[in-house]
């Protein structure tokens, strides 16, 4: 397991203890994922992406006030963002579509502060995604194992949130670094069954195809230094994810049963 980036330690104490002060027993876990959980957080370029479950479900007034605890500046993050999303176990137990969470909280240096208290009628495939991506790299912050709380993610919705992300990247996303290194370790996921971060999924993808090479570094350069790139570098790639979707018309479970055993 990762060790936590010594930049944002303290900074996630601060958040398990706001959590664990406001929710009390009630509190299930609260979980680091993202890339600081796969040990490639860059500070200053990554955000700071963590999850939280409860064992019920809380009143509006509640969840607006615990929110703006963490949000940025109430609880000043440390970094270019923080994405905290805050779900109950009822909710994953009986996923409803779109999945609904008790807390969406974004801010930080660069990203402009945000609370979401229900989901909105864009889809959610970003939330079916770190569900199941916590279940195999989540770092626990508090309480048990992710894989413990969070159910298996069945594997028709799993692909469904892969196809949405897909779309978006090639929409309003297109000329976004992020759009090649998502497609690349979506690849890799949809092949490999196996969760990794975007410059892991790039070298991954660099090293095995290497016609992919140049896109994928100069995502990773536009990436650290925050501009965007010429959406046709990603053409290439996104018809390579679409046709390993199309190749894998019985993907559902194989792949994402494992994720257990990876941890």
């Amino acid at each position: 397991m990762p060790a936590i980036p010594a930049e944002i330690r303290a900074y996630l104490d601060d958040i398990v203890g706001v959590f664990t002060r406001s929710l009390g027993p009630d509190l299930t876990g609260v979980w680091l994922i993202g890339s600081a959980a796969q040990g490639v957080y860059e500070h200053g370029v990554s955000d700071v992406d963590v999850m939280v479950i409860s064992a019920t479900r809380h009143p509006r007034e509640e969840r607006e006030a615990v929110a703006g605890r963490i949000v940025h500046p109430a609880l000043e993050c440390p970094t270019v963002g923080l994405e905290c999303v805050w779900y109950a176990v009822p909710d994953l137990v009986d996923m409803a579509s779109p999945v609904v969470f008790q807390a969406n909280v974004n801010g930080g240096q660069v990203r402009a502060p945000m609370i979401a208290l229900e989901p909105d009628d864009q889809p959610q495939w970003w939330a079916v995604l770190d569900l199941a991506a916590a279940r195999q790299v989540g770092i626990p912050l508090f309480g048990p194992p992710a894989a413990q709380v969070i159910p298996p993610i069945p594997g028709p919705r799993l692909r469904r949130a892969i196809e949405e992300s897909h779309a978006f990247h090639d929409g309003p996303d297109e000329g976004s670094p992020n759009r090649v290194l998502n497609l690349a370790r979506l690849i890799v996921l949809v092949e490999d069954g196996e969760w990794v971060s975007k410059p892991v999924g790039a070298q991954r993808l660099a090293q095995a195809e290497p016609e992919f090479a140049a896109a994928l570094d100069a995502a990773l350069r536009a990436r650290a230094e925050g501009h965007w790139i010429d959406p046709t570098l990603a053409a290439g790639l996104s018809r390579r994810l679409a046709d390993a979707l199309n190749a894998s018309d019985e993907y559902a479970s194989d792949a994402f049963a494992r994720d257990e055993s990876r941890r």
